[in-house]
């Protein structure tokens, strides 16, 4: 093969090779918008369920059902669920509430319920909150 032609014949090669690498990269791009746009959807979602579980604890303080101590905790539950789902909770029967069967989860629930009642301004601003949920 001539020097000329041996020259042109990689020159093409080279060239196919960046249409696939091209091509891939285009691929990628599409994929990752792809997944990214699921991600979007999934976290929007979630996030519409925290809301509407959100508002129907907002609605039982409201109606009275639950304490102000008592919405907070589920609200805090919630968001634990919401946070760390891999953060398991096992259930108990109503009657069987020992102290020292309390899970990890429950123990932070309780933690962080009793910093938010000992906070009047953050306490205060979740239960303006629950009022703005329940109205809705």
């Amino acid at each position: 093969m001539p020097p000329q032609a041996q020259g042109a014949s990689q020159t093409q090669g080279t060239q196919q090779t960046g249409k696939t690498d091209f091509a891939s990269k285009v691929a990628q791009a599409q994929t990752q918008g792809t997944d990214a746009a699921r991600t979007q959807t999934a976290k929007q979602t979630q996030q519409s369920q925290l809301t509407g579980k959100a508002r129907e604890i907002a609605k039982k303080l409201q109606s009275g059902k639950l304490s102000q101590k008592e919405a907070t905790q589920e609200f805090v539950s919630l968001v634990i669920e919401e946070r760390f789902p891999n953060f398991k909770k096992k259930k108990k029967k109503k009657g069987d509430k020992d102290k020292d069967d309390d899970t990890a989860e429950e123990k932070l629930e309780e933690a962080v319920t009793e910093l938010i009642d000992r906070d009047p301004v953050l306490a205060q601003r979740l239960q303006t909150q629950f009022k703005k949920l329940a109205q809705k």
